[in-house]
């Protein structure tokens, strides 16, 4: 049994993750309503609009970038779909079961899917949230025009494709992130989730992928136009949990307290009995501060959230049973 919660900071310069599609030349990108705490007990709450990069976006390229590390080590369990990236989680309906699913295809573990002409369904394991400003520092953005020129084959502009003129909206910001993985149901049918349907080793293989996966994204390694607007990232703070008991999800990094939130829960786990097995892995001096009260041996603070995933996967594939 094995639960993974995971939260953090990350500066994210000139991204264009999510777009809500053209409106003539303009392509803006994804904005939604937030609440933010003002200090102010006479107007303690504010609701502004922000720059936000979605769930979904994250959640697909967590998908891809699983199917990379598994396809790295010659895994052969995915389907058609997923092994060509395209992440429909609606699978052939030539599969009766939610079993015969799950031994088909790693991501359709990890990540849901849904056939509705059989009306068979498994949610998804792997949760993510909106990435969002922080609570004390918004998002700015701003449009920059592209063109592109169209030459003949003598090397000429052509006058009526010259000038294909259009305006894409890229922000900056400070941005919090969370995500949940419960990876002891990894291989597991969740209508029966009573025992594994495919082998230990290989619930661990898929697990450990899982993990890693997460590598790419704390380090930019997602979002819409990324070939030429590739997030300009850097994971500042980061608080990786791992339990073999049920986890309650960690605080998102939105909210300016939610280290220091974060570690009262999972102390208060600890000490309620709630949760008996636990590993920690931070990174940042502000994760590092509020980690300090968990007992000793619970918290390791690291340099690199690449390091601390790595950490984390091998603890995941340590007690994965």
């Amino acid at each position: 049994m094995t639960y993974v919660r995971v939260t953090g900071r990350a500066i994210v310069n000139l991204h264009s993750a999510n777009a809500e599609g053209a409106v003539g030349n303009y392509m803006a990108l994804s904005k939604m309503y937030i609440v933010r705490r003002t200090g102010d007990p006479n107007k303690p709450y504010e609701v502004a609009e922000d720059v936000v990069i979605s769930g979904n976006m994250l959640k697909h390229w967590h998908a891809v970038k699983t199917v990379e590390r598994l396809a790295e080590v010659g895994y052969q369990g995915l389907c058609d779909y997923c092994r060509r990236f395209v992440m429909f989680r609606s699978p052939d309906k030539d599969v009766k079961t939610e079993e015969d699913f799950l031994k088909r295809c790693a991501i359709e573990d990890l990540h849901g899917f849904l056939q509705p002409d059989q009306q068979i369904r498994r949610e998804s394991i792997v949760k993510f949230a909106f990435m969002l400003p922080v609570e004390d520092l918004r998002a700015e953005y701003a449009a920059i025009t592209h063109n592109r020129v169209v030459l003949a084959p003598e090397g000429k502009i052509q006058a009526e494709e010259a000038m294909m003129v259009f305006k894409r909206e890229y922000a900056s910001g400070l941005y919090g992130f969370a995500c949940t993985m419960d990876l002891a149901y990894v291989g597991v049918p969740l209508a029966n989730p009573v025992q594994p349907v495919i082998s230990t080793d290989e619930r661990k293989l898929r697990a450990k992928a899982a993990m890693l996966a997460l590598a790419d994204l704390l380090t930019g390694r997602f979002g819409a136009a990324s070939s030429r607007a590739l997030p300009v990232m850097l994971t500042t703070e980061l608080i990786c949990a791992v339990a073999k008991q049920p986890l309650p999800n960690l605080v998102h990094g939105f909210f300016k307290d939610y280290a220091d939130e974060s570690a009262r829960i999972l102390k208060a786990a600890l000490d309620s009995g709630l949760v008996s097995d636990l590993k920690v892995f931070a990174v940042g001096d502000v994760p590092a501060k509020a980690l300090a009260t968990l007992p000793e041996g619970v918290a390791e603070v690291l340099k690199s959230p690449v390091e601390a995933v790595v950490r984390a996967a091998e603890v995941v594939e340590a007690w994965l049973s």
